[in-house]
């Protein structure tokens, strides 16, 4: 019996369906990132939201340590505050973090101003070392105008140093004739290891063993520890320590594996001179007109920087020098300001005189004997 179904030869091909291509104009404007309203956001918005990140990162970070130094919160508790914003913009909707950024803002501002209204004191339970002081008073038979000739410091600090904790104290009068001063020293103590971070002091010579030390320093409580990050929040106030060469000298290289570079510096009496008075009058005026410490702009190195830079005709930048001044006798050698033939590696190992100041600590020639 034949199959009734119809025979079929081939199955034709249905036409392929042609999608003609979209026709794609381009926005006024894009290439430099305009836009416009319903379009991708423009760059500079885009610019604009990660500089507001990183600045609220910062806020963030700085708000950390006021809670710490200024509200007295442990790191335990300070820390996970500080990581509550950062999961919460990671996690809310974007619609919820402008509340994230009004409260670290509000909470920063709070913190921000106490910091503002704390005023630095100059009477509290001070370290041994830095419990006086300096007072300082100028020649008074000069005419107005006329250069000072003759300076008065009380409580120039001369301790005997065996260790930061075994110490015979002694405070005195000293008298520094101008015309006498005729040498000027760039000392310079590493912190610990480091090849960036130190200590940075002035010493002025009188003669042979009339030596003064002038150091800028965060002046502590007697249980007070010194912190970098605490002198960004106003924990220390502002001293101008002054000491004879043995003290200072000997307080910095008691510890045996300590650093202790002295260089010559290469100026003119009249810039030394000039110096140390802008120097004795600031220091003086902090006894009533106490000032806080900061890390940063109100450090040993930079005020000592800003002294130097006023006494200057053309005067010099910041550079990382002044930043990180474990480097600052290579900028020192740079400028051709030190008082050597020698490069300044050589000058470096040259000028290394902690060894010798704990050889020479009870040398009645100290000052002579270290530089031999």
């Amino acid at each position: 019996m034949p199959d009734p179904r119809p025979v079929i030869d081939e199955i034709p091909e249905r036409p392929h369906l042609v999608v003609p291509p979209a026709v794609v104009r381009e926005r006024p404007g894009a290439e430099r990132g305009d836009g416009d309203e319903g379009g991708a956001p423009p760059r500079w918005w885009s610019w604009l939201k990660r500089i507001g990140s990183v600045a609220l990162v910062a806020l963030w970070i700085w708000t950390c340590g006021a809670l710490h130094y200024l509200a007295g919160l442990p790191w335990p508790l300070a820390v996970p505050l500080l990581a509550v914003p950062a999961l919460s913009m990671w996690r809310w909707p974007s619609r919820r973090r402008p509340i994230v950024v009004a409260v670290s803002l509000v909470v920063g501002g709070m913190l921000y101003w106490f910091l503002f209204k704390t005023k630095p004191e100059g009477h509290r339970d001070w370290w041994v070392g830095q419990m006086r002081p300096p007072v300082v008073r100028f020649d008074g038979q000069r005419a107005p105008g006329e250069q000072v000739r003759t300076v008065f410091v009380d409580n120039v600090r001369q301790f005997t140093w065996r260790s930061r904790e075994d110490y015979w104290s002694s405070w005195s009068e000293m008298t520094f004739h101008l015309d006498s001063l005729d040498s000027l020293d760039l000392v310079v103590e590493p912190l610990g290891d480091s090849r960036w971070f130190a200590h940075t002091m002035l010493s002025f010579g009188f003669g042979p063993e009339q030596r003064v030390v002038v150091s800028v320093e965060a002046r502590r409580e007697h249980d007070e520890e010194f912190s970098m990050l605490g002198g960004l929040y106003k924990q220390f106030e502002l001293i101008y320590q002054v000491s004879s060469e043995r003290d200072a000298f000997t307080l910095r290289a008691s510890d045996p594996e300590a650093h202790l570079y002295v260089y010559p510096v290469k100026a003119t009496p009249e810039f030394i001179r000039g110096l140390f008075v802008d120097l004795m009058e600031r220091g003086g005026t902090l006894t009533d007109a106490p000032r806080f410490y900061h890390s940063l702009r109100a450090n040993c190195t930079t005020v000592l920087f800003d002294h130097i830079n006023r006494r200057l005709d053309k005067p010099i930048g910041y550079s990382l020098e002044v930043l990180f001044p474990a480097k600052a006798g290579k900028r020192l050698h740079e400028l051709g300001w030190m008082d050597t033939g020698l490069d300044y590696e050589p000058a470096r190992d040259r000028f290394r005189l902690a060894a010798k100041v704990r050889r020479f600590a009870d040398d009645p020639a100290f000052s002579r004997r270290i530089r031999e």
